[in-house]
């Protein structure tokens, strides 16, 4: 076991697009994680523009996991006009820099609410799902394959923790041959009657701002992760940040932001994450740091 003298031990941190809020506090986490290894190492993520890219290199917008619902044929016009609408209002609301999170929370539970509310009566497109998923399979950042294959090497668990479309997160990673038994998701998913129309959402509503371990904690990753105190967090919302908070067994929390636009917000992303990377492609840094905990 080698600790590291320096930040720049790590290659992959130098890069113009890797921005550290405090490089001391940095190291000593990562020297923390070393230490420990990967036996009390667990991966928090969130799905949407984190495991997968903001944009492709042609400028393409990457499907969200309701995206994936949308683009089903069978999908109604009037559900597609009305979440068109809802996101139009919404979205600059989530991605203002000078609205607080505590503005922002209440407007993100009316466009949650609002979009759940939408889908009822809709029949669910199980097999047409299915293969939008396929489609999205190509929009993984680069390396979440090799993220993927170290965990289950070193048994560390994953929990993908999505406020987006559960079925739809399931479905791309299982597209991927990404969900296996060590990855767990956690999500919204549907209530659906016998003849698989949409009723509702299952349990609580999780949105962008209450995602945290109250959400898992009568869950099967819980169990799996009680004895693990080490987090690696990734996430590309300012509400990402606070995935693991709960965690009372938790004492290292390394929490990397992606950034894909709107650099205006790289300050407030850097008060809330350790790392923040503005518009990379790839999970480099998170496999880099991987590397070191043997």
């Amino acid at each position: 076991m080698k600790l590291l003298s320096s930040i720049k031990d790590i290659p992959d941190l130098q890069r113009d697009n890797v921005h550290i809020r405090d490089e001391e506090e940095l190291l000593e986490k990562i020297n923390k994680m070393i230490e420990d290894g990967h036996s009390k190492l667990q991966i928090v993520t969130d799905f949407d523009h984190t495991l997968t890219r903001h944009k492709m290199d042609n400028g393409k917008i990457v499907l969200t996991s309701f995206g994936l619902f949308r683009e089903c044929p069978s999908i109604p016009q009037y559900y597609k006009d009305e979440d068109n609408r809802l996101a139009s209002k919404y979205k600059p609301i989530e991605a203002d820099p000078k609205m607080s999170v505590e503005e922002k929370t209440q407007h993100m539970i009316d466009w949650y609410t609002a979009a759940h509310a939408i889908l009822k009566g809709v029949k669910f497109p199980r097999h047409e799902l299915m293969d939008s998923a396929k489609k999205i399979v190509e929009c993984f950042r680069e390396g979440v394959a090799d993220m993927i294959k170290w965990c289950e090497v070193q048994q560390v668990p994953v929990l993908v923790f999505s406020a987006g479309l559960g079925e739809s997160v399931v479905a791309a990673l299982t597209a991927a041959n990404f969900l296996l038994p060590h990855v767990k998701v956690v999500s919204n998913f549907l209530a659906m009657d016998e003849d698989d129309y949409i009723v509702g959402i299952k349990g609580e509503v999780i949105h962008t701002y209450n995602k945290n371990e109250t959400a898992i904690k009568n869950t099967e990753y819980y169990g799996m992760v009680e004895q693990r105190c080490n987090v690696i967090l990734m996430g590309d919302n300012i509400g990402d940040a606070g995935m693991a908070e709960g965690m009372e067994h938790c004492s290292v929390i390394i929490k990397i932001g992606f950034l894909g636009h709107h650099e205006s917000n790289l300050n407030n992303y850097l008060n809330k994450f350790d790392i923040v990377l503005v518009n990379e492609p790839s999970v480099d840094v998170v496999n880099a740091l991987l590397k070191f905990l043997l």
